[in-house]
């Protein structure tokens, strides 16, 4: 048998249907059921019951699903603790980030740390918090600037800053012509909003401040990603919600303006901004760069630089993090 096999049988064992077990495994359902059959074949026995309505566990497949968690929580044991033993030979920082720290406070952070630690190579990747937790969990970063976890972990967290919310206007809207806004003013008017599944987070915070008025919002389109979100407004078809750092970017059609009163006691998951590790490990250019951001990152950016120019261009971040990182994912 292999991991993959493995794999396979738990994602069938936990899910009881074999198409949710591909889509989770993303693989198609035919590749699954040769993966099963051959592990049963392997052993000599029926792990899985099927008709066409149900797929159910016999006996031998009870057990051998708790087998394989135990073989897999093993293997990923081992291989954790050789890249540890392997990082802690070198010098090396590996960082991973939301695209909400890449594009505000990660640059100068990670400047600093190689200005005073010239001979530790970084490396960096942007992923989601959902990947970022399961990259940190392997071993595979050392620490990441993410979201709250939604999940339990044994991965520490600490805040490190509260975003606050900006509307974002196409140019010629009329509220565009105010200083700042207030939640009021958004009720009923057409809205751009995160991708509920693609953007859990963000999906839900803009529903947060839509609540904290007794209000949902006029939703006209989802979009993924900010450029998609930004795109959106300029072509007219709403007005959205975005983070403080989006102040730093800039896009063509649209302009943003301050919202008043918007600052929710607690703050939710989705206004937060931390940096996530696991504790149990000992390495020092992870702790050196903890360090740097308690030091550097202030829990509120007062800074916006409103209105910004409407000419697209990339990002001074993005391009800084690019240098820095050299290109390495």
């Amino acid at each position: 048998m292999d991991v993959r096999q493995l794999r396979c049988f738990i994602a069938v064992a936990e899910e009881l249907h074999f198409g949710r077990a591909a889509e989770r495994l993303s693989i198609a359902p035919p590749a699954l059921s040769r993966q099963i059959s051959s592990l049963e074949d392997e052993l000599g026995v029926n792990l899985l019951t099927r008709t066409t309505r149900q797929v159910s566990l016999t006996r031998a497949g009870l057990i051998m699903l708790e087998e394989a968690k135990g073989i897999l929580v093993k293997m990923e044991h081992a291989s954790r603790n050789v890249r540890e033993a392997s990082l802690s030979a070198g010098k090396i920082l590996r960082v991973g980030a939301i695209d909400a720290a890449s594009s505000s406070f990660a640059p100068e952070a990670l400047m600093t740390f190689r200005a005073r630690f010239p001979g530790t190579e970084i490396k960096f990747v942007e992923a989601m918090t959902t990947s970022l937790v399961q990259m940190l969990e392997a071993g595979k970063l050392d620490l990441a600037l993410m979201r709250p976890p939604r999940k339990p972990t044994d991965c520490a967290f600490e805040i490190l800053r509260v975003e606050r919310p900006l509307v974002v206007l196409n140019e010629s809207h009329p509220l565009a012509a105010r200083d700042h806004l207030t939640m009021h003013d958004l009720v009923g008017e057409p809205f751009v909003v995160p991708s509920k599944r693609a953007r859990p987070y963000a999906y839900d915070l803009v529903m947060s401040y839509f609540e904290s008025v007794g209000a949902v919002p006029n939703v006209t389109i989802e979009a993924t990603e900010k450029p998609a979100v930004m795109s959106a407004v300029a072509a007219g078809l709403g007005m959205a919600l975005a983070p403080d750092w989006v102040s730093r970017l800039s896009f063509p059609g649209v302009t943003l303006r301050r919202l008043r009163g918007a600052l929710l006691d607690p703050p939710p998951p989705g206004a937060l901004i931390g940096v996530a590790w696991r504790p149990q490990q000992k390495l020092p250019p992870r702790d050196d760069f903890l360090a740097i951001l308690r030091e550097s990152v202030t829990l509120i950016e007062e800074r916006h630089v409103l209105p910004y120019a409407t000419s697209a261009q990339p990002s001074k971040q993005a391009e800084r993090l690019e240098a820095l990182a050299g290109g390495a994912q």
